[in-house]
């Protein structure tokens, strides 16, 4: 029996996801983090207070590209200060992209990696609709996703290079 003959462009288009997923930082699990600095507290405390706006205004903010995919994903969110330091919150999307069991710390069984520095994280804190600014922040490429696990991995590159292409293109 022959083997199945493929286009160039078909095994191109292989190896492009290849190297994507490669470089993305596939992993499987989460280094716990055992301590996270001084201004972490307070940026939790903010972040509990917000969660009930955002919740509110995220029923009537269409999220584009990634939105359907966020649904019932356990996320670790990253927050990057300008030191170099990292603090790391954790939550759950619901089906209705609502934010539920917020955890200062990382979650053993994230499957989505969100990345973002300080400034945008308080900007979209301090917010009159965080759902927008957060929606704003994705679309600018201040925050970053990437999925934990293979499967997730594959998925939000894929997801972040189209964002890239349509951003490039003025389409975002």
């Amino acid at each position: 029996m022959e083997s199945p003959r493929y286009s160039a462009q078909f095994r191109w288009i292989g190896v492009v996801l290849a190297i994507l997923v490669v470089t993305s930082g596939v992993s499987t699990a989460q280094s716990a983090q055992s301590s996270q600095p001084d201004w972490a507290d307070e940026a939790y405390g903010e972040f509990s207070g917000m969660v009930a706006t955002y919740n509110e205004s995220i029923t009537q903010v269409d999220l584009g590209i990634a939105g359907d995919q966020l649904s019932n994903e356990r996320v670790n969110l990253v927050v990057t200060g300008a030191d170099g330091e990292t603090a790391t919150f954790s939550f759950r999307m619901d089906d209705q992209l609502r934010m539920t069991e917020l955890e200062q710390g990382p979650r053993s069984d994230a499957t989505l990696r969100m990345s973002t520095d300080r400034e945008t994280f308080n900007e979209t804190l301090t917010a009159d609709n965080p759902a927008a600014t957060f929606r704003d922040a994705v679309a600018d490429g201040d925050i970053r996703f990437s999925g934990i696990g293979t499967g997730n991995a594959v998925k939000w590159t894929v997801i972040n290079s189209v964002a890239g292409i349509a951003r490039s293109l003025g389409l975002l």
